[in-house]
């Protein structure tokens, strides 16, 4: 089943359209979606297992404005 709804990008605070379906929670257009299921290292987010987890969104805008943070093999694809 389809729903829409939206969702805040985490820099910005910007409202994102977003796309829920089936086993997808967050599907935002115009941004980009992270899933953590928590990090060794982190000292606000490592909970034990794989069944709790943190869904996080970056917009579009934010990702170009921050670019220079960015890492990867795809930030070559990155279009501005």
């Amino acid at each position: 089943m389809l729903a829409n709804s939206t969702i805040s990008c985490i820099v910005c605070r910007k409202e994102l359209d977003n796309m829920e379906y089936d086993g997808v929670e967050v599907h935002p257009y115009n941004g980009l979606a992270f899933r953590t299921f928590g990090h060794y290292g982190s000292t606000v987010f490592d909970p034990a297992g794989m069944t709790v987890y943190l869904d996080i969104v970056v917009c579009d805008a934010c990702i170009v404005a921050n670019l220079e943070s960015v890492r990867g093999t795809g930030k070559g694809e990155v279009s501005i």
